[in-house]
């Protein structure tokens, strides 16, 4: 796993700073609040000073932009010159079987590292060089290990029957991971954080890349190389955790 090269960003990191949540025209945002936390972390290790009563702000945009959107992900922005950026779109791949390719990953210095910043252009064009590959996912690697995926968080099932996750700083906090990490950890599976080396992937019975868009999503081959056994006891784990919260009322917010 040496991954494909990924050009320079275009934005300053700390020009901006972003999450993507799932949005329903009947149930409202999904996790929004999860979201708003680590979006407050984010702007605070990238040093955006959101406004006073960003949260009510950010809820009454969405409210007012309601009867434009579909079902899908909304994505929230703020940026360092004090401007909100809202926009909706649609899912491209969710709770699919997946092929994904590996690129090498843009390493960031401590405080910007794994916070969702204005320099995605890397995220952006990994899954680009995915799509022209003829794949649907690209996971980001360095020094021979999964560190993150283009849009959502890379999880295994060893040989061991572990459930591990990424260690690396370079991750992001993934919502959809965190949200479902508590039942993972009670199912039976040990769930261990650390470095998705090229030999745990090479070996995995089954791997899983969890995102608002994605969903839990399975990837049976990574360059080409099929990877697992064909068993789905982690991604029906993920799925039906994520189904879960999608029944519980208390995990949307009406925007209505």
């Amino acid at each position: 796993m040496t991954g494909h090269g990924v050009s320079s960003m275009q934005r300053p990191p700390r020009s901006a700073v972003f999450t993507t949540l799932r949005y329903s025209n009947e149930h409202g945002l999904f996790l929004f609040d999860q979201h708003l936390v680590r979006f407050q972390k984010h702007a605070e290790k990238l040093k955006i000073d959101l406004p006073s009563e960003w949260k009510e702000n950010v809820l009454s945009q969405v409210m007012a932009m309601e009867s434009e959107f579909q079902d899908g992900l909304v994505r929230i922005e703020y940026t360092s010159k004090g401007a909100w950026n809202i926009s909706n779109r649609i899912y491209a791949t969710r709770n699919e079987t997946c092929d994904a390719i590996t690129v090498s990953a843009k390493i960031w210095p401590k405080r910007i590292a794994g916070t969702k910043h204005a320099a995605w252009d890397a995220y952006h064009e990994a899954k680009q060089q995915a799509e022209d590959s003829g794949v649907d996912v690209a996971l980001f690697v360095h020094e021979f290990a999964v560190v993150d995926g283009d849009r959502g968080s890379p999880i295994l099932l060893d040989e061991d029957g572990t459930v591990w996750y990424s260690s690396s700083a370079q991750a992001v906090d993934g919502i959809t991971l965190h949200s479902i990490l508590p039942e993972l950890k009670s199912s039976g599976f040990p769930v261990q954080k650390g470095k998705l080396n090229e030999r745990m992937v090479a070996r995995c019975i089954e791997c899983v890349v969890l995102g608002s868009g994605l969903g839990a999503s399975t990837i049976e081959s990574i360059d080409g190389e099929e990877i697992g056994d064909g068993t789905t006891r982690l991604t029906d784990l993920c799925r039906n955790a994520i189904k879960r919260l999608e029944d519980d009322a208390s995990s949307w917010t009406g925007v209505k």
